[in-house]
């Protein structure tokens, strides 16, 4: 019976024209050659064989037009693997296999299927020998049958690939073929899939093994032990190793040293270590890659000096180490800072014939950049001249060092010889780039930066744009932070936690602590959740404003969202209680908290209790400590002398220093200080020269406060010259007068009637980049008020503001312009705090006038100061028109300014302006928990409007304002609370 002619598949053929690399002219030369009886004696051929490539061939034999004739295909297939560098592919091979069994020609397929496989060098060419398999089956049935070992043969080249996919379908293929699987089909399925982890899978094999009637031997065994060690079950893997005898499976090398790997992998060295004890206990000789994991796990863990010992031990036997085996030990070194033992391995390794690779050298250069920046580039330098090719990673590595070095300059040469090496620098070189751009204010070339990464494709990333805002708020750039965070936005780039928690600290030290505070309810629109870095944050800026109530309940909020405060949560707010005279608080806290105590907590409690007067206490503290096996340190012993010192105990004082030798901990320079400022009260001022001495005999070299203790009692005692000769001593020193040095000479001058001398030195401290302060003007004040006094030779500074008028101020003005000072923002904010804290509003107006008329604006806190005197002289109109203009010039007032104006207005009996000024509140960038805690809890309520309260907190939720359940279930229950005592007072009045 005649067959019918093959039909071509469509879609198979436009596969392969697809797939098609070959030029078709040569194609269908080929095929009109090759119709000739003689096609290989003709000069037709013989022109064309040196253009023939594989590629020809393959798409010769898929030629759906005029198929070849199998024989004539078979024979040019074989003549042409002749040729001198010719060879053919896996894919040519394909292409014969299926043109040979659409045709049902005699051939030896299972040669050329091997064959096939040999020449497969890719997962693509297994990929298509697979299919070539699978297509000749269907195509021949039984008569094209493969062998056990040819599957074999291709189910171990799969596995070199990892494609366990394909592996299932030649072994299923396998079984269809009436085929029985031997030990090496189930142990070539058990290893690929426990190299892949794929254990279940394994297991599965393992099982079809033992059903066969088959016994495991050891390369199972050693299968499994891969498999559990790439699931992280050691503990099974461990098992199997000790069944293997009891298998009748012999453990070798192989065995072991799979386990030593993976134990190494999970950081468990000793317990590889006594593997390899156990291993030369079996007879089993350790080889290259056992060594090799055992130096590579010793090195992570830091045991440099035991991996050395075995690098030595496998030289001694003979064996040579590996390129892993020196890149091991010189990663190892370099983690550790020992550069030099590092750069000896390369020699060592460059000696024994062993060359350097790519990870050598990045490794070299990345531990020479921690501190020898000059000898990462010359090693670099040397290697490119013996053929390194430097990455992105070995630029990146210098370019990190130079800019850890504050060597910028350097650090964008390299950037420039890495493009003109034809080497793209990434977002990572730009992120450490623009890092170190911000930080030495360099803002310009960081545009630039920004305009270089999109010149170069790139796209700035949330890691970019991050890291930009982070050093903006580490410099105390947040104004600049925050045009960042706006273009980040505008790009499409999501911002992350840690660009949040980076703007949130550059807030907080640019003293905006409620734009910190809003920025949670930013986060939540844009779906991140505020972690315990986040509430951290905001705890201790609350605490450096001193309002202990919002830091509890930020606390509070971070617990309730299922957040646990960290070591340093309680740090913050335990030493800023402790600072602040609230030690029992903080105490009482951290025992109700079952916090277990740390140096830094203890200390900071210590130091709390002893300036309560508590000292009994403190010594307990003390002693708990030490039992704990926290040992004390230099500043919990500073924390002690100061507490004796303040007791006049001096000499008890003294004697810590002995406690302190004996149990090796060194005295600092606080320490010192402390004790020299005891001395210098108590008048022995020989004994604080020589402690003076000692200190810098042991090293430390004295602080501008050593120095300060000294100019202080100079100053006391009148002896203004020798206090000015130690501030010259001081800077020849090269240590540089703080700003309490320079108040206590000016007040020590102002004493002594020196009143030229005192705006001197206030010049001279304004050209050293030394800020006045508030306590600076005042004591100038003073001087003057106490020179124009008859018979005066003190006055008080506590009632300074009551007696100061503003001729005085006016004074103050006119020495400092005569000096070339132009008076200042803090100049005019000093003077107008004074003014408000003594309640007089209308010389601090009119001070704000002169200052305008200068030209200078008033700053947010000149402000804030202004509507606190207005609220509490009852000028609220004032204060509502100083909102309006602080709102007007781009300042947020500060939640407090609300808080006295409504409850100002409330008082007055102004309750639809103060519910107006309410609403107006709620419409700007406020935290809408703070907003409750401060405007109604701690302001309405406790000043009694308890209706006015609850009517504001309906406008709040009418307006959908995001308070936090914790929060609204506080507030609610402080109003019941406070209705029931109006209810009850009521009462009592009425009986």
């Amino acid at each position: 019976m005649r067959r019918l002619p093959h039909l071509s598949n469509p879609a198979a053929a436009a596969t392969a024209a697809a797939a098609s690399t070959s030029t078709p002219d040569v194609v269908a030369e080929l095929g009109r050659i090759l119709s000739t009886r003689r096609w290989n004696k003709g000069r037709a051929y013989k022109r064309l064989a040196p253009s023939v490539t594989a590629s020809h061939v393959a798409d010769l034999f898929r030629a759906p037009a005029a198929p070849l004739d199998p024989s004539t295909a078979l024979a040019f297939f074989e003549w042409v693997a002749r040729r001198p560098g010719f060879r053919h592919t896996a894919a040519s091979h394909a292409a014969l296999l299926q043109l040979l069994a659409r045709r049902r020609a005699p051939a030896n397929y299972e040669k050329l299927v091997v064959s096939m496989i040999k020449c497969s060098d890719t997962a693509e060419d297994m990929r298509a020998a697979v299919d070539a398999i699978q297509a000749i089956r269907r195509t021949g049935g039984a008569r094209l049958a493969l062998s056990p070992k040819c599957y074999n043969f291709a189910l171990r080249s799969l596995s070199r690939f990892d494609m366990t996919e394909h592996m299932g379908k030649v072994y299923s293929q396998l079984v269809q073929d009436g085929l029985l699987p031997d030990t090496v089909t189930y142990n070539t399925m058990i290893k690929a899939h426990c190299k892949d982890g794929d254990l279940a899978t394994a297991h599965r094999y393992f099982g079809l093994l033992r059903e066969s009637g088959m016994e495991p031997d050891t390369f199972t065994c050693n299968s499994l032990v891969l498999g559990y060690c790439r699931a992280g079950d050691l503990r099974k893997a461990c098992w199997l190793l000790l069944m293997m005898p009891l298998m009748g499976c012999r453990r070798n090398v192989y065995s072991y040293t799979i386990l030593i790997h993976g134990l190494c992998e999970a950081r468990r060295v000793q317990e590889a270590l006594f593997l390899l004890f156990m291993m030369r206990q079996d007879g089993c000789s350790p080889n290259l890659h056992t060594y090799t994991s055992l130096i590579n796990g010793l090195c992570k863990e830091g045991r440099i000096h035991d991996a050395r010992v075995l690098l030595d031990e496998m030289l001694r036997r003979g064996l040579v180490p590996s390129v892993w085996t020196y890149n091991a030990m010189i990663d190892g070194y370099c983690k550790f800072g020992r550069t030099k033992d590092a750069l000896g391995i390369k020699e060592l390794m460059e000696g024994n014939g062993c060359d350097p690779d790519d990870w050598t050298y990045n490794s070299l250069i990345h531990g020479l950049c921690d501190r020898k920046t000059d000898e990462a580039e010359e090693l670099l330098n040397s290697a490119i001249a013996r053929g390194f090719t430097p990455t992105v990673v070995t630029f990146t590595n210098l370019i990190n060092g130079y800019c850890k070095a504050e060597r910028i300059d350097d650090a964008l040469r390299v950037k420039n010889i890495m493009t003109s090496r034809k080497c793209k620098p990434d977002l990572q070189v730009y992120g450490v780039l623009i890092n170190s751009l911000i930080k030495h204010n360099r803002l310009n070339e960081v545009k630039e930066a920004l305009s270089d990464i999109s010149a170069n494709g790139l796209v700035p990333n949330v890691f970019i744009y991050t890291s930009m805002i982070d050093g903006c708020c580490k410099s105390g750039k947040i104004d600049t932070a925050l045009e960042v965070f706006k273009q980040m936005e505008h790009e499409g780039c999501r911002p992350n936690a840690w660009t949040y928690n980076s703007l949130i600290y550059g807030l907080i030290q640019d003293q905006k602590l409620q734009k910190a505070m809003a920025l949670i309810i930013k986060m939540q629109e844009d779906g991140i959740t505020a972690d315990v870095i986040t509430y951290t944050t905001l705890i201790q800026g609350q605490c450096k404003k001193r309002d202990f109530d919002n830091a509890f309940r930020l606390f509070e909020l971070m617990e309730q969202n299922g957040l646990t405060p960290d070591d340093q949560a309680y740090t913050v707010l335990t030493d800023a209680l402790c600072k602040s005279g609230r030690t029992e608080e903080a105490y009482s806290f951290l025992i109700r908290k079952g916090v277990a105590l740390t140096k830094v907590t203890y200390t900071s409690l210590i130091d709390g209790f002893i300036k309560a007067g508590n000292t009994e206490f403190a010594a307990t503290l003390i002693e708990k400590m030490v039992n704990e096996g926290c040992k004390p340190d230099s500043y919990t012993y500073s924390v002690l002398l100061h507490a004796l010192c303040k007791q006049k105990k001096l000499q008890e004082a003294l004697s810590i220093l002995d406690q302190m030798a004996l149990r090796g901990t060194k005295c600092n320079s606080v320490a010192y200080t402390i004790l020299i400022d005891e001395m210098i009260r108590e008048g022995k001022h020989d004994h604080a020269k020589r402690m003076f001495n000692e200190m810098i005999f042991s090293g430390h070299k004295p602080s501008a406060t050593t120095y300060t203790v000294f100019i202080n009692s100079y100053c006391k005692e009148g002896r203004i010259e020798e206090a000015e000769n130690l501030i010259m001593d001081m800077e020849r020193e090269g240590v540089q007068p703080d700003l309490v040095t320079y108040n206590i000479f000016i007040d020590g001058c102002g004493h002594m009637g020196y009143i030229d001398r005192a705006f001197s030195t206030l010049k001279r401290m304004m050209d050293a980049s030394c800020e006045p302060n508030s306590w600076t003007y005042c004591l100038l004040l003073k001087h003057i008020l106490k020179s124009s006094l008859v018979n005066v030779h003190y006055v008080d500074t506590s009632g300074l503001w009551n007696l100061i008028d503003l001729n005085t101020v006016w004074q103050l003005l006119e020495r400092m312009v005569k000096l070339g000072l132009n008076p200042t923002i803090v100049t005019y904010s000093s003077i107008i705090a004074g003014f408000c804290k003594a309640m007089r509003l209308e010389e601090a107006c009119t001070l704000l006038d002169y200052m305008c008329g200068k030209g200078l604006s008033p700053n947010e806190e000149i402000y804030t100061m202004l509507i606190k005197c207005c609220c509490d002289t009852k000028f609220f109109e004032k204060a509502l028109s100083f909102v309006s203009n602080m709102i007007e010039c781009g300042f947020q007032p500060h939640l407090e300014s609300y808080q006295y104006l409504i409850i100002g207005l409330c008082n007055e009996g102004d309750l639809d302006r103060a519910e107006s000024l309410f609403r107006g509140l709620l419409g700007m960038d406020y935290n809408h928990d703070e907003i409750t805690w401060k405007i109604l809890n701690d302001g309405l309520l406790k000043a009694g409007h308890v209706d006015i309260c609850s009517q504001l907190l309906s406008v709040m939720e009418n307006r959908h304002c995001r308070i936090d359940p914790w929060t609204y279930a506080m507030v609610t229950k402080n109003m019941h609370e406070a209705s029931a005592c109006v209810v009850s007072e009521l009462k009592g009045k009425a009986a």
